[in-house]
């Protein structure tokens, strides 16, 4: 054999290879008779994540996507013209912005509406409501949906409809919404579920096997699949989400009660643990001072050392940030208004360093802004 064939033929056999960590398959086809024929339509890493998700959610099937994005426009393909969509109206910034777009210019009915108020709900569903899309908790502000109510809801006024839960805050460690009557799960992978800032991977759950049939054609055709490599990290990280999950917790817990006690803090943003629906919590928080001015806000952010800027959250290393101006950017000002949702609202979110260092940072920043207002009242 030449060596020129010789660098394109020559491989090992590794058929009898047995190793302690799955192998990343990082091939874009397989050969004839091979059940992953083409990695745009399936691959052995995508699967073993598949599975294991849903697992996690006590679903049948999961499909893996390549951002919590790519995942929503799945869900949305489901819909038809002249289909009617419900959104909660507090919801991640691009998550909004997209949805109304897409319903706008394929004719599909779009109501945002407080889902946590009774009454909202029951002035919105009608037997026209094809899905109703929301998360809980809330971004912002945390706020609970009751998901076992929205679903009974849609039953009764059309006896069909999806229901469908952005559950990327919560986790399927701490809520599991297709055990309450959910039919789609979606994740941002990106989030705790990576919880290292490293890639962009999206998900949906499902019992509905023809629901999982649908999603999955459409990440065919779409070519909206992620690659094998960030497929394989993402399962390597899963390995540690409950470890991390439970070191969120306990660190959010004592990061919310300094700030509670704090004098300069209004309030602090939490979800409702109710032991039901929501077993527990942690990682992420919102919170209002009591600062005279938008600039010493500012000058809070500032001044933190052990806090990233930027769009990281949920991971291993703590960041904050304004959600007026990042997470809800695409937002119009009159959207975000609408929603309660203005430039002086903070978002921590909580990683893996010790809690007590955390709260010395806090502490140091806070008063940095309160030295900055003592000043400029002197001037």
């Amino acid at each position: 054999m030449k060596p020129e064939t010789s660098l394109i033929r020559q491989k090992i056999d590794f058929r009898n290879a047995d190793p302690i960590a799955s192998p990343i398959f990082q091939t874009s086809a397989f050969r004839t008779g091979d059940p992953y024929f083409y990695s745009r339509k399936s691959n052995p890493n995508f699967v073993e994540v598949e599975e294991l998700l849903a697992a996690l959610d006590v679903g049948s099937r999961a499909v893996l996507f390549s951002s919590g994005m790519a995942a929503i426009s799945a869900v949305l393909h489901l819909l038809r013209p002249g289909d009617k969509i419900i959104v909660n109206e507090l919801i991640y910034g691009c998550s909004y912005r997209f949805i109304s777009d897409y319903c706008t210019q394929f004719g599909i009915q779009v109501v945002f509406c407080d889902l946590s108020d009774p009454l909202q709900v029951e002035n919105a569903v009608d037997n026209c409501t094809a899905m109703i899309f929301f998360e809980t908790p809330t971004n912002p502000f945390l706020k609970s949906i009751d998901i076992k109510c929205i679903v009974e809801k849609l039953r009764s006024a059309r006896g069909g409809g999806i229901v469908v839960v952005d559950n990327t805050w919560a986790t399927s460690l701490f809520q599991r919404p297709l055990l309450h009557g959910a039919d789609v799960v979606l994740y941002s992978n990106s989030k705790f579920f990576s919880g290292h800032s490293d890639i962009i991977t999206g998900t949906a759950v499902t019992r509905n096997t023809e629901l999982a049939t649908r999603l999955e054609s459409h990440r065919f055709y779409a070519g909206s699949q992620p690659d094998p490599f960030a497929a394989w990290l993402l399962r390597r990280s899963l390995q540690t989400l409950a470890v991390r999950m439970n070191r969120h917790v306990e660190t959010t817990s004592k990061v919310a009660q300094y700030l509670r006690e704090h004098s300069r803090v209004e309030k602090v943003y939490l979800p409702r643990v109710d032991g039901v629906q929501l077993t527990s919590y942690g990682g992420l928080l919102f919170v209002r001072f009591g600062f005279q001015d938008l600039e010493s806000v500012a000058s809070f952010v500032d001044n933190l050392s052990l806090f990233d800027r930027g769009t990281a959250m949920a991971s291993v290393s703590s960041a904050v940030a304004r959600p007026y101006f990042g997470s809800h950017l695409s937002m119009s000002p009159e959207e975000k208004a609408r929603v309660g949702l203005d430039e002086s609202l903070v978002r921590l979110s909580l990683g893996l360093e010790d809690a007590d260092d955390l709260i010395e940072d806090l502490g140091r920043a806070i008063a940095f802004a309160v030295a900055r207002e003592r000043l400029a009242a002197a001037e």
